[in-house]
């Protein structure tokens, strides 16, 4: 198994424009969230239900 690879997990190196990076930090500090890798991830599976349940509704 390769360094960016474990058994459950895997790394995607991604990129985030300023101003969104600006914009979850401060929906992190609102929400007094301090692991912004939690904070994608969830976000992620969010969009992710939402587009299952429109592909559900066609």
């Amino acid at each position: 198994m390769d360094k960016m690879t474990n058994s459950k997990t895997r790394r995607k190196h991604i990129r985030f424009s300023h101003s969104l990076l600006d914009q979850i930090e401060a929906s992190m500090g609102s929400e007094n969230s301090q692991n912004f890798s939690a904070w994608v991830v969830d976000a992620c599976r969010l969009k992710v239900r939402e587009v299952q349940k429109n592909l559900k509704k066609d």
